[in-house]
């Protein structure tokens, strides 16, 4: 999921309009735009373009005139939406949604702050409509992770991340936390240290004190 996010970009749009020209940025598109036009307004509602440069319009933007509401991406040319971008009045990515199976079924979004930088995902694991995962981002890194894994509606797993060695830009795992009781807090938790190696704790009786697991006779 994060490598998908972060190879994400935003779609360049050229719409050629009457006496004017509209931009949004990054790699030119093919052939012409298929414009569509509020009857009652006058005002463009959509253009379909070629993204994939393969000669298939696989993307329209929904428009409010010149302004960009959404966009919506097949990137495997199968004839399903694969990504949907939801843009603000001044025309930044406010979240971007993704179907991560390539099958037309929304199953992830990340939201982005008013500088650009993503904050969180939100994410179905199984595809089913319960976004049971949340990742947490600061700076573009990946900070820390909830997740509801048996689908009761509360958070059983955290995951706590660090950047990597030597300022890597790629973060590490540090701490996993499990609640094996589902009673809302950690019965015990995996610290991971830089060099890799793994010490488990407990918290058997739910006061949030860690300690060393009871030796087996």
């Amino acid at each position: 999921m994060r490598n998908c996010i972060k190879s994400g970009s935003l779609i360049l749009v050229a719409v050629l309009g009457v006496g004017a020209s509209y931009f949004w940025a990054e790699v030119p598109t093919r052939g012409t735009p298929s414009l569509k036009y509020d009857s009652a307004t006058g005002h463009l509602k959509e253009v379909a373009f070629d993204s994939a440069h393969n000669g298939r319009n696989d993307s329209v933007a929904y428009m409010d005139g010149t302004r960009v509401e959404r966009i919506e991406i097949d990137e495997d040319g199968d004839g399903k939406v694969d990504r949907w971008e939801f843009y603000d009045a001044d025309r930044r990515l406010q979240r971007a949604s993704f179907s991560r199976q390539h099958n037309g079924v929304l199953d992830a979004t990340a939201f982005y702050g008013a500088d650009g930088e993503i904050q969180r995902v939100e994410i179905s694991t199984a595809g089913d409509g319960r976004f049971n995962r949340v990742e947490f981002y600061q700076s573009g890194s990946l900070t820390r992770v909830e997740e509801d894994t048996n689908g009761d509606g509360r958070v059983d797993k955290w995951e706590t991340y660090a950047t990597g060695p030597g300022g890597s830009s790629e973060p590490r795992i540090v701490v996993a936390a499990f609640d094996d009781a589902f009673r809302g807090s950690p019965t015990r938790r995996f610290v991971y240290s830089p060099n890799g190696t793994l010490h488990v704790e407990v918290d058997p009786d739910g006061d949030g004190i860690f300690e060393e697991p009871a030796a087996e006779n």
